[in-house]
């Protein structure tokens, strides 16, 4: 029997009976449905999960520190600083340690991270926030989005980029009347702004011996995310204000402290590691913790919640997993009962000519024909649910939502079909153990 033989009598079998088919596709089309759905909400929860960390910052970077803590003042009570301190060795996050990070394989970009609170002038108007100084030819590719303007590149020195969340106010109102007032808008992109380590910078009460830097601003940042209230810098003018103000100190007080001291050690606070690829990420934190320093990730907290909802998306998956065998059971049924119902038929193959062979692909044939178009119209189902489930979620603001990658509508439709042969399976043996003189008496 050919190929085009066997499909064309599954299919006209089949439809033979076109209400116990119907009734038997339609539970393939629940049970695949309802799979689909279970599952593309487990993955809709750790998009959602990952989105939100990428408003934190990028998943693909790693933050490294020192095992010594600051400046070597104190030892945090991690892995890291325990067997630093165990073993008695000297890490050091210099320039050393950035260029060794840099030469591993799968990183992207690397920079070293200053912070430093100052005062920011534009006009009559100022402004404190925190300033983060790095490599600027890295600031694009550690994550750092740009709402307006440009990012910093290696070629800027005197430009800086500013967050949306850093409110500017006249320094000539008092507090009460600063809370009452609107903060004003100013069009900072394109601008020059003042940037000094005085404190009382644009009152009457500023230090006239402080000379203030100036820098264009070449971007702004959305007030969204973890750094929308912070100001980017090329971390060499940090580095130079960051002297400048140290000097001034020890003028002032006759002596460096420990900020001098920190200084002095040609260590940084902390280092920004760009991998490529997300897969690489923890292979490459790994590395760098071997080599005794700190590091953690966004990725880290994405595992932990991973970890947390993984129960619930198993249990999620097996409530669908029960559907689909229902399904299956239903197929099973309907095969038995086909085999009753043309015994005869089944006989009078046999006689004729037909092999074995052909007797059990002709009902595992038309198994498969009903776990296919049942996996066909369960993805359809599938994915009007998944819309309506994020609609709802929309309309109630909750972070649940469903989503169904590709590789899952093409995944379940090869399941249901899996599915329909091997519930079909046993009927087909059935049905080649027949002895052929007696099917064909059969009435």
């Amino acid at each position: 029997m050919s190929t085009k033989d066997l499909l064309d009598m599954a299919l006209r079998n089949l439809l033979k009976r076109k209400l116990r088919t119907f009734l038997t596709v339609l539970g393939v089309v629940i049970g695949t449905a309802s799979i689909v759905v279970m599952v593309s909400i487990g993955i809709g929860m750790n998009e959602s999960f990952a989105r939100q960390l990428e408003s934190w910052g990028s998943l693909q970077v790693i933050d490294v520190y020192s095992p010594n803590g600051d400046g070597g003042r104190y030892m945090p009570d991690d892995d890291a600083a325990k067997d630093a301190k165990k073993n008695g060795k000297k890490v050091k996050l210099d320039a050393v340690a950035v260029e060794s990070f840099r030469q591993m394989a799968g990183v992207e970009a690397v920079s070293p991270i200053k912070n430093l609170y100052l005062m920011l002038g534009s006009g009559k108007y100022v402004a404190d926030a925190n300033i983060i100084g790095l490599d600027p030819a890295a600031m694009e590719a550690l994550g750092y989005k740009i709402e307006k303007g440009r990012a910093l590149n290696g070629e800027d020195v005197k430009s800086i980029v500013v967050g949306g969340g850093v409110e500017f106010y006249d320094p000539k109102l008092n507090w009460e009347m600063r809370m009452n007032s609107e903060p004003p808008q100013l069009e900072l992109v394109g601008d020059k702004v003042e940037v000094s380590y005085d404190w009382s910078y644009g009152s009457k009460y500023a230090d006239k011996t402080i000379k203030s830097n100036k820098f264009e601003v070449v971007g702004t940042m959305s007030a969204d995310g973890s750094n929308g209230w912070s100001v980017i810098m090329p971390i060499k003018e940090l580095e130079k204000i960051e002297k400048a103000q140290q000097e001034w100190e020890k003028k002032r007080n006759g002596s460096s402290g420990g900020r001098g001291q920190k200084q002095q050690s040609h260590e940084y606070e902390q280092v920004m590691v760009k991998v490529i690829d997300i897969k690489n990420v923890q292979a490459v934190q790994q590395q760098i913790k071997d080599m005794g320093y700190r590091a953690t990730s966004l990725s880290d907290e994405l595992d932990a919640m991973k970890e947390t909802t993984k129960m619930l998306r198993m249990v999620l998956g097996a409530i669908g997993a029960i559907s689909l065998v229902v399904a299956a059971i239903g197929i099973t049924n309907t095969m038995v009962m086909a085999i009753y119902e043309r015994t005869r038929e089944i006989g009078i193959m046999k006689v004729i000519g037909a092999s074995l062979r052909d007797i059990k692909l002709l009902f595992l044939t038309e198994a498969a024909f009903i776990g296919f178009a049942g996996g066909i119209l369960g993805i359809g189902v599938s994915f009007v649910t998944s819309k309506l489930v994020n609609f709802v979620a929309m309309q109630q603001g909750s972070d649940m939502s469903s989503s169904i990658p590709i590789w899952l509508y093409i995944g379940s439709i090869a399941f249901a079909t899996v599915i329909g042969v091997l519930s079909g399976y046993l009927p087909a043996q059935r049905a080649m153990k027949l002895s052929a003189l007696s099917a064909i008496k059969t009435e």
